[in-house]
């Protein structure tokens, strides 16, 4: 994501500002470059020492791996103090970072997933770190960087990524003769096929509420939710290709071939460990938290690429991940930077960031990850990791998020539940949300061009 953001028209950016908190929704690679992380010098005060408050919820600070990370970086930087603050989600950090922002009292890291981000650069919250980051640039991949990247100005450094695939119960494919599908259109033959075999089994449940999902479909299929056009906004939501993914949800859907369930209910739980909802199309994180749900089915699961629209076409966005920001205001800016940059960018940071369970977007921790036993889910599969590591090479699709994702989500995913659960057109949600979104940037003073 590397164009420049549309702001508003002179006179809306204090509005834009104040709106900016509700203006976002709630919310793992090749050979490594080695790179080295700033020196102690870059983050020595002369004013003594300093004590960075990082608002984070990766790192918990009753953590062992967590507390590691921060050890580690106080031996190497005795001046400096990172003070662990834990938050909720990105909708909520934001909230919280705007109103600091407007009180001229901010922390100095900040963790935000990267659908976040946009939001925070309109709104004027975040610092340019890309002279802060220059001696790490070369420690992140350009599709990685690209997340946090606009108008080739650096707003974050990324912690985790998402890359997607489809996670299966392998042990019941075989059984059922099921093919892994490499394409859609094969994943519903299989969907087909399971229902036949058992007629209490689905291939996967139907999640309204995974907006990121759904733009990652449309963004698979050729479409852009939000993009820029100079200094404008464009909303492609109700573009032909995203509309054909919403036909095809809705036509899984109608023929009872998706079970309409929420994720990590009470119900869904009990069914992923019954055997049956058999796969979950989503970042490579969903492995760990299947195993978090169902620990009893280790070892049954299994992981592959993500079904393509287009055969041949391995291309896919990411979905999910987070980055660190430097809030605008920070008293200790530069400590700040340096710190996120080794943290996220470093060899000895991005290695330890594995400690958390999460995929690091740092080359150094994506090139240990080849190395690192597979997840609990899936332990006889040892190339995991190689697997994700070619995805990620195939993650060539950058998702562009605009400033008002909390509207999108709002407009669609009740409205898709709905329609769901009525049989009623999914097209039709897809053209309101567009019209929502629409609505609401002009409301907010930004130009939108068709």
């Amino acid at each position: 994501m590397t164009s420049p953001l549309p702001q508003p028209r002179p006179g809306r950016r204090r509005r834009r500002t104040l709106i900016g908190a509700a203006a976002l929704a709630v919310a793992l690679t090749a050979a490594a470059c080695s790179s080295p992380g700033p020196s102690s010098s870059d983050t020595a005060s002369a004013g003594g020492p300093v004590t960075l408050e990082f608002w984070t919820w990766s790192l918990k600070g009753g953590d062992p791996a967590a507390k590691a990370i921060v050890d580690k970086y106080h031996q190497q930087h005795p001046n400096v103090t990172v003070k662990l603050s834990e938050v909720g989600g990105t909708a909520e950090t934001a909230s919280k970072l705007l109103a600091a922002d407007q009180a001229g009292d901010t922390p100095d890291v900040v963790q935000m997933e990267y659908r976040g981000l946009p939001a925070l650069v309109v709104a004027g919250a975040a610092k340019d770190i890309t002279a802060d980051v220059a001696g790490v640039k070369a420690g992140v991949d350009p599709n990685v960087w690209a997340l946090t990247t606009f108008n080739n100005q650096v707003y974050g450094v990324p912690q985790d990524i998402g890359p997607m695939v489809l996670t299966y119960r392998e042990d019941l494919f075989d059984k059922y003769g099921v093919k892994v599908p490499a394409t859609w259109a094969e994943y519903a033959e299989a969907a087909e096929r399971i229902r036949e075999k058992d007629p209490d089994a689905y291939i996967a449940s139907f999640s309204t509420s995974q907006l990121e999902f759904f733009a990652a479909q449309a963004a698979q299929a050729g479409a852009a939710w939000w993009s820029t056009d100079g200094n404008a906004w464009k909303v492609g939501i109700d573009s032909e290709p995203s509309l054909k993914t919403a036909d095809f949800w809705q036509d899984l859907v109608r023929r009872d071939l998706v079970k309409i369930e929420p994720l990590l209910t009470p119900e869904w739980n009990a069914q992923v460990n019954n055997g049956k909802i058999l796969s979950w199309a989503a970042a490579a994180w969903a492995p760990s938290v299947i195993h978090s749900v169902a620990p009893d089915t280790a070892g049954k699961w299994a992981s592959a690429p993500l079904p393509q629209w287009t055969p041949g076409n391995p291309a896919v966005p990411f979905q999910g991940g987070s980055a660190y920001l430097v809030p605008a205001k920070s008293e200790h800016a530069k400590e700040a930077a340096a710190f996120a940059a080794w943290l996220g960018a470093s060899d000895e940071g991005s290695k330890l960031l594995l400690g958390l369970d999460l995929y690091p977007g740092g080359n150094a921790g994506r090139q240990a990850t080849l190395t690192h036993e597979p997840p609990k889910l899936m332990p006889q599969q040892k190339d995991f990791y190689r697997l994700t590591d070619q995805v990620i090479k195939n993650t060539t699709i950058p998702v562009t998020w605009g400033p008002n994702v909390n509207v999108a989500q709002s407009a669609f995913e009740d409205a898709l539940n709905s329609a769901a659960l009525n049989k009623t057109s999914f097209r039709e949600v897809y053209q309101a949300t567009q019209r929502a979104v629409v609505a609401d940037l002009q409301k907010s003073g930004y130009t939108v061009t068709k």
